[in-house]
């Protein structure tokens, strides 16, 4: 008897019983065998979207001889017709049958087999990679919106696929953490084995998706480095599959923070790529050379852990604080480094979370050799610049400056000079400068009048700072005011609050101040007093439509291009002509204003030591 052909006669005449009967019968299991791979591939023809509409019996009949097949043939030659099977199919109801048949083939896989169960994940994976993502995911999102992302049809779909995954994956990492917690091996194998495999399968579905969801489980503190609370028990399906994937992974790896440095050796291979062939690649570490997803999902694991309260209790309690802080700034840069916005705040709240681990432990300028230190502050910056949510600003901003404040006077000094040397942008510089003020502020405050200064805010350091960093006027008084004016408002605030607090001259500032005053302060002056008079000439010009022989386009162009980023601005009434010269010129009222003061704190104090000076020569006499 041909089994083959009596299988699938069986099915046509709707005698599903028989069928299936034939597949159990022991008397044809060598037949079967020799004609699995045929079997697989035919009988699986049946599992249709249209079948499974209108003729249930025959699809469920289809699922069950394909089980029982799978039960007696050789693994690798069934999950080789069903990952051809997969790659054809678009339908996520198929998909989920075959899944059931290769978790049978999986479960029977010889252990040696490593390899073929890497593609078999592959080959799921690539079926995920068909279901493009929303849109949405493109632009800058609020905290609402990020809620909402489960409406979308693609992300609601990945997530039904993701809750199939896991139930297919149940049994699957359940022997397979089994069978590696009874080897006797005391180390951690890298090699590319079976348990390494579902690993890195696991961090490739976190890497795929997590970064887009809204995964919070605890509040969002935006002001302060308070222990955020849990928030109500309701969760969303992201937060439930989050959940279950983790404990997933934490069944395969008892400790989960031993994998810490992978983000950091990721980046070193990553840049020596070119340098690596092929055949070294499959001799190492099978956690390095994964390219797609597993970077991320190596960031978006620890982001749950640490950021989502996630890290089982029975972890191992053997790792220093600062190294998990420092480990984990690495995959804090890789969530912020992406195109997408939407996975920014993941970074925000990552750091966030590893700026309060190490709060109370300050770290010292030695910390700061550790060059992920420059690129996490370059990087979060940057992020901070493309980012146009309100949110990723307003908690960002409080996250940079409680990092900065991690470390020692030394350090604090040396990452505010880093920000002031390596940004040119208007608003990274003020806010460089209001930190730096702050730090001599509260030097200042909590000092006795007779002890002296840490040297990082006072004497030549200070000198430094102010005369070559704060206080200047990169092309001096044809300095575009509007474009610098965050940066030299604080630069005078900063100013103002060192010549009120300081008057004693315990940082030695009144020892250079001719120079500050020449270079910034008069220069200010003229620069102000010169573009208040272009403004001026502007708006007259505007209003009494003066200047016919320039074009419109010329005209609004002189009026300002930095008002709009650059770009080249559209011809303008003459009503918006007067109204943007107006707004120009209140701008340059603000500065003056602040420029003012500062003067008037100057003139006041010098009006005190000639007081001062007067009265000590009466005595005198």
């Amino acid at each position: 008897m041909d089994v083959l052909e009596s299988v699938l006669a069986k099915l046509e005449e709707g005698d599903y019983k028989s069928a299936a009967d034939i597949i159990a019968d022991p008397a044809n299991d060598s037949t079967i065998k020799l004609q699995s791979m045929e079997l697989v591939s035919l009988i699986a023809n049946h599992l249709t979207d249209a079948n499974a509409e209108n003729k249930p019996d025959l699809y469920a009949a289809t699922e069950t001889i394909l089980n029982r097949v799978a039960q007696k043939c050789s693994p690798p030659e069934v999950l080789y017709e069903l990952m051809e099977k997969i790659r054809l199919t678009k339908s996520d109801e198929v998909f989920t049958s075959i899944l059931k048949v290769i978790q049978v083939s999986v479960l029977r896989l010889p252990a040696k087999r490593a390899r073929c169960l890497e593609w078999v994940f592959q080959t799921i994976i690539d079926y995920l990679d068909k279901i493009a993502l929303p849109d949405v995911l493109n632009k800058d999102m609020e905290e609402r919106e990020e809620d909402l992302l489960e409406c979308e049809d693609s992300i609601r779909r990945l997530l039904q696929l993701y809750i199939t995954l896991l139930l297919f994956l149940e049994p699957i990492v359940k022997h397979l953490g089994q069978s590696s917690a009874a080897s006797s091996s005391m180390f951690f194998d890298s090699s590319l084995t079976q348990k390494n495999a579902l690993i890195g399968f696991l961090l490739r579905l976190m890497g795929k998706l997590f970064p887009f969801l809204q995964l919070q489980r605890t509040e969002q503190p935006r002001k302060t480095l308070r222990h955020p609370a849990k928030l109500p028990a309701g969760k969303s399906y992201s937060i439930q599959v989050a959940e279950d994937m983790v404990k997933s992974f934490a069944m395969l790896v008892k400790d989960p923070l031993f994998l810490l440095p992978y983000g950091e050796r990721r980046s070193i291979i990553q840049s020596k790529a070119k340098e690596i062939d092929s055949e070294e690649k499959s001799n190492n570490d099978c956690f390095l050379y994964h390219e797609t997803y597993t970077t991320e999902g190596f960031a978006m694991l620890y982001y749950l852990l640490l950021s989502e309260d996630l890290l089982p209790e029975n972890v191992p309690q053997i790792y220093d604080r600062r190294y998990i802080f420092e480990m984990g700034l690495r995959y804090v840069v890789i969530l912020l480094s992406g195109e997408r916005t939407v996975v920014y705040f993941k970074g925000i709240r990552f750091a966030q979370a590893l700026v309060r681990l190490v709060k109370g432990s300050q770290l010292s300028a030695r910390d700061l050799e550790a060059a992920i230190h420059s690129t996490f502050c370059e990087q979060f910056v940057r992020a901070l610049e493309r980012s146009a949510s309100v949110r990723n600003r307003e908690v960002g901003i409080t996250v940079l400056t409680d990092y900065i404040h991690t470390f020692d006077d030394e350090g604090r000094y040396m990452i505010v000079c880093h920000l002031l040397k390596t940004f040119d942008h208007d608003s990274v510089r003020a806010y460089a400068i209001n930190v730096y003020k702050d730090l001599i502020s509260n030097e200042l405050r909590h000092k006795l009048q007779e002890e002296s200064l840490v040297r990082w805010y006072s004497g030549d350091i200070l000198k430094d700072m102010l005369t070559g960093h704060i206080c200047v006027l990169k092309q001096g008084v044809k300095t575009d005011l509007l474009d610098n004016s965050y940066s030299i408002i604080s630069a005078l605030s900063a100013l103002w609050v060192l010549l009120k607090t300081d008057q004693s001259n315990r940082s030695h500032i009144w020892n250079y101040f001719p120079t500050l005053e020449t270079q910034f302060l008069l220069a200010l002056r003229t620069a102000i007093d010169l573009s208040r008079a272009h403004y001026k000439n502007e708006m007259k010009a505007a209003t009494e439509d003066s200047n016919e022989q320039k074009s419109d386009l010329e005209q609004a162009a002189e009026i300002t291009i930095s008002t709009l980023n650059g770009e080249a601005p559209p011809v303008l009434s003459k009503e918006k002509k007067v109204e943007l010269c107006q707004g120009m010129l209140l701008r340059l009222d603000m500065l003056d204003f602040h420029l003012a003061r500062v003067n008037g704190a100057i003139e006041q104090m010098r009006r005190n030591n000639c007081k001062e000076k007067s009265e000590h020569a009466m005595d005198t006499e």
